[in-house]
């Protein structure tokens, strides 16, 4: 009975040997659990944002943070608690190595400890590896990205993964229809614009280039049909359950092709013959059918293939003029590298396009002394709706025809014909580009003939001229119409996004070409194709353009600005337009828009991603010691915390220049995804009705020095109307600064 009893009575080295074959047992089976969750997170992560009713939690004050990101969240932190527990084991080995006093059972049950731990920790990163990689093949994000205090990236290609943000931030400029726009007519197209040329076989059904840039024949976009491989149009009702272990089979598994739109045609933008880095280039898909119902609201979804087989673009390569191929989004979810939803109506679109304005504006007599341009004058066009871009921009010298560019040479004037052999006593196509501008609401015509003795501008571009001393005709022609006006039958006139032909003298009706124009000058004629006239002289304009208005202010704004929003740079609206007034109109094809970049340095000139960019909106999260502080002050407690994603967004010029006091200005908007509130970083409405004062979202819409007014001058040095600059080459926040961007903060 003793002997028994004494079984029981456990010594020290025996407790020791059983609590560190517990932890042992402990650490061994949590990672092999923890590789058994797999299967359930993948299917966690298989949800579209569209999935997960973020939009119920937010209106009842929950916190707002996706699933994903909270799965992603325990993950890591389960992992962090078993590699403490693993490095604990180790260290007490150690000791246990180093106490052992010539021990050897001692010194054999540290190494057994040793090599438990670290089969242990390669279980781990086993299991953390594997995770890893099905949260990256089926969303196309890290494990450990997502949160609202994520890295950021200084890589372009790092932001084409499959998230709104690619929108102005990555490599698309602007779509029509937009995201989430309703009332869509239902004979509408779809227009995506890149930042980089298409790699056209990717682009279009059985297209060989080669693997060539070369565009030298490519005069005319020509319609073929479309890749519906990579791009996919398809109503919700019609998406499909994500299937598959791979992308590219989550992906077609969630666009099934029996419910995609019939397969349609595309065409594209034309591009110089040569690669450009500045080209932009845009598609747009050609429905079969109409869209939608005559009964109902139909919501589409349009979809783009991302990865190595998907849609790719050229960029710059390594020697100059030779393009190299790159992905143009390099990760890709079931859902695709991008996508966007919209909304049709019940209606057709009947209502031809007309022209709200041009600039410089279309006086009676072009020949007064006031009235003549200088030679480094842009020429404008804005619409009163949306354009095919494919069928008003282009070049001149390239076989454009839609939108005419002809000089003469004045009678007894001095002129340099620029068509050699020529007198240029008669019209003659000048040469240049005629660029889209935002939202493909204006048109650009900027020359490709260089200025003499203005050959860069103050910011280090090439400057172009129109030849001096010359008469200028623009023309926009109508289109041939179709048996069903206003349908145009070919795209030989600007065409709207629906392909109605102009309607050039705003009587609305489209009536197709005729034998004589309608003269803009004067406002006389009955045709719809429509012809204005300018005259040039020998002067070059060299003033740089002035903001004279942000919207909302980085300050609380005087007392008398009624139409700013009071409170300045705090209680901003999550979806309000940011507003820029400057003193001149500026140039449309300058505002390009993309990502700033995080790694740059205080007064670094590189302040963006991409070199071309001019706007970028800046987002980061906020941190205050005291809730009152004003952190526009530098000297106020307050530190900002990891950039946050970036909100998708776009630039926009309204109707055209606006007319301040007796001078013609452009009113330029930043218009971007609903701003995230603390609430959507995880923050409950009480919480934020308590005063935090961490995780207060912070915005700040960056102009660059590239941005260019109508005459190509730069935003070089900056200026503020009502700026001190002390001496300073330019202004940020009312204060004079040698950087030459500012930003504002929100």
């Amino acid at each position: 009975m003793l002997r028994r009893l004494k079984t029981l009575v456990w010594s020290e080295q025996d407790r020791q040997k059983c609590t560190k074959r517990s932890a042992i047992k402990v650490l061994l089976f949590s990672a092999c659990f923890f590789c058994l969750l797999i299967i359930p997170i993948a299917a966690f992560a298989q949800l579209t944002t569209s999935d997960v009713g973020l939009q119920y939690a937010a209106e009842i004050g929950l916190t707002t943070t996706d699933i994903r990101t909270i799965v992603a969240r325990v993950i890591n932190a389960f992992l962090g608690l078993l590699g403490l527990l693993a490095v604990s084991l180790f260290i007490y080995a150690g000791y246990l190595y180093m106490t052992a006093g010539g021990d050897s059972s001692k010194v054999d049950q540290a190494k057994k400890l040793m090599i438990n731990v670290v089969i242990g920790l390669a279980i781990i990163m086993a299991a953390y590896a594997i995770t890893a990689f099905i949260f990256q093949a089926i969303t196309g994000a890290s494990l450990l990205g997502g949160g609202g205090r994520g890295g950021s990236s200084s890589s372009l290609s790092s932001l084409r993964g499959g998230s709104s943000h690619i929108l102005g931030n990555g490599i698309i400029e602007y779509h029509y229809p937009e995201v989430g726009q309703t009332d869509v007519p239902r004979n509408t197209n779809i227009s995506i614009t890149f930042k980089r040329p298409f790699v056209l076989s990717t682009v279009f059904m059985d297209y060989e280039d080669n693997g060539t840039y070369d565009t030298a024949d490519d005069i005319i976009p020509e319609v073929l049909q479309l890749n519906t491989d990579n791009f996919k149009v398809i109503p919700n009702e019609s998406l499909g359950a994500v299937e598959g272990s791979v992308p590219d089979d989550r992906f077609n598994s969630r666009y099934p092709d029996a419910g995609l739109i019939a397969p349609p045609t595309a065409r594209v933008s034309m591009v110089a013959a040569e690669f450009d880095p500045q080209d932009l280039q845009t598609l747009v898909i050609l429905p079969t059918d109409y869209l939608g119902s005559s009964t109902a609201d139909v919501t589409y979804r349009v979809a783009i293939r991302g990865g190595d087989n998907g849609v790719r673009v050229w960029v710059p390569g390594e020697e100059e003029g030779e393009p190299e191929v790159e992905n143009a989004f390099d990760s890709m979810n079931a859902d695709g590298g991008y996508y966007w939803p919209f909304t049709t109506g019940t209606t057709l679109d009947l209502t031809p396009p007309q022209i709200l304005s041009v600039e410089p504006e279309a006086v009676i007599n072009p020949a007064l002394e006031r009235e003549i341009l200088p030679r480094n004058q842009l020429l404008q066009i804005y619409f009163n709706e949306p354009m095919d871009p494919t069928t008003s921009s282009g070049r001149t010298d390239r076989g454009l025809t839609n939108i005419l560019v002809e000089g003469r040479c004045l009678p007894g004037a001095d002129c340099d014909c620029w068509i050699p052999g020529d007198t240029c006593e008669s019209f003659m196509t000048i040469p240049g580009a005629v660029n889209m501008g935002p939202r493909y609401r204006a048109v650009e015509f900027i020359s490709s003939i260089p200025c003499e003795g203005v050959s860069v501008n103050s910011c280090g571009d090439p400057v172009y001229c129109l030849p001096r001393n010359i008469e200028i005709r623009v023309r926009a022609l109508a289109a041939t119409l179709s048996t069903d006006p206003p349908k145009a039958a070919a795209p030989n006139g600007p065409l709207d996004m629906v392909g109605n032909s102009l309607d050039g003298n705003s009587n609305g009706v489209a009536e197709g070409p005729r034998v004589s124009d309608y003269i803009l000058n004067t406002r006389v004629g009955d045709g719809d194709s429509v012809r204005w006239l300018y005259h040039v002289g020998s002067t070059i304009d060299l003033t740089e353009p002035v903001i004279t208005q942000i919207d909302p202010l980085a300050e609380v704004p005087p007392p008398d600005a009624d139409d700013l929003h009071p409170d300045g740079p705090s209680n901003v609206p999550v979806n309000l337009p940011i507003t820029i007034t400057w003193s001149k109109v500026m140039g449309i094809g300058s505002m390009r828009s993309g990502a700033y970049n995080e790694t740059a340095a205080p007064g670094d000139d590189e302040l963006f991603i991409d070199s071309r960019t001019t706007i970028a909106l800046r987002s980061r999260e906020l941190e205050k010691e005291d809730r009152t502080a004003d952190c526009t002050d530098p000297a106020e407690p307050c530190r900002t915390l990891p950039p946050l994603p970036p909100p998708a967004f776009f630039i926009g010029v309204g109707d055209g220049p606006v007319v301040i006091g007796d001078v013609r200005v452009t009113r330029m908007n930043i218009l971007h995804r609903d701003f995230l509130t603390a609430n959507d970083l995880g923050f409950t409405l009480d919480e934020i009705a308590a005063g935090h004062d961490e995780g207060i979202p912070l915005y700040e819409p960056v102009v660059g020095a590239r941005i260019k007014d109508s005459r190509q001058n730069c935003f070089y040095p900056s200026r503020y109307i009502r700026c001190d600059m002390g001496g300073h080459a330019s202004c940020c926040n009312a204060t004079g600064s040698d950087p030459f961007s500012c930003p504002i903060g929100l």
